[in-house]
This record gives C-alpha cells, sequence and structure tokens, in this order.
C-alpha cells in the first residue's frame, strides 16, 4: 500500500488500513466527495444541482471545471489563475495534463479560437 499524495508518513510511522475502499461500489462516490470538499475549500463554487461543474471567480479571471469520476476538464479565460489551480491543486492529488483538449467522455472535441 502506498500513502496518497498529499498525506505525509512521518519516519518510523506506519499507516493502518481499516477498510480498503477500492473497488466498492462507492468508491467513486467518496473520491468525488473528498474532491468536491477541496473545490469548495478552494472557493469554487458548485454550479447546478448536480454539483459536477465547479466556477471560480477572481475578478476579470474566471476558471470552469468539470468532474466525471478521474476525469476533469477546465475552461479559463486566464492562464494565470489555471497555473495557479495546477500547482495547488497538484499538492494534494497525482495529475496527468494532457494539453489541449481533443476528447473528453467520448466527445471529440474542435477548437476554434476565432469565435
Amino acid at each position: 500500500m502506498q500513502v496518497q499524495s498529499g498525506y505525509p508518513l512521518p519516519p518510523g510511522q506506519c499507516l493502518r488500513l481499516s477498510k480498503s475502499i477500492y473497488g466498492l461500489s462507492q468508491s467513486s462516490a467518496l473520491s468525488f466527495e473528498n474532491m468536491e470538499r477541496w473545490m469548495l475549500d478552494y472557493c469554487f463554487k458548485a454550479v447546478g444541482p448536480d454539483r459536477v461543474m465547479f466556477r471560480l471567480d477572481r475578478g476579470t479571471e474566471k476558471l470552469i471545471v468539470s468532474l466525471y469520476v478521474d476525469d476533469s476538464v477546465c475552461a479559463t479565460n486566464s492562464q494565470k489563475l489555471y497555473n495557479e489551480f495546477v500547482a495547488d491543486l497538484s499538492k494534494k492529488y497525482t495529475l496527468s495534463l494532457k494539453g489541449k483538449l481533443k476528447w473528453y467522455l467520448g466527445i471529440a472535441i474542435d477548437h476554434d479560437v476565432e469565435k
């Protein structure tokens, strides 16, 4: 077993696993609750009743994040805000940044920066 990112383990200490959530039906819900709590603590506001989309407003800078199980997609008008968010998020979670979005949840994404 490896310690989850963001939970430091002091030297000479060990973890006792009281219940494994991997493979259980509620594991994705528990993971989402953990991520949702982090997003709300970061001052995001949930958008809509499903609470899968979150919005962060800092003056004129805006960041929208959509979460689905272990995937997410971000839209922003500020590269600076995005970079800060990714840096802070990567302190708690392991991220794999894929660059410009091409596919999401089986949907092909086409970018038209002219519009």
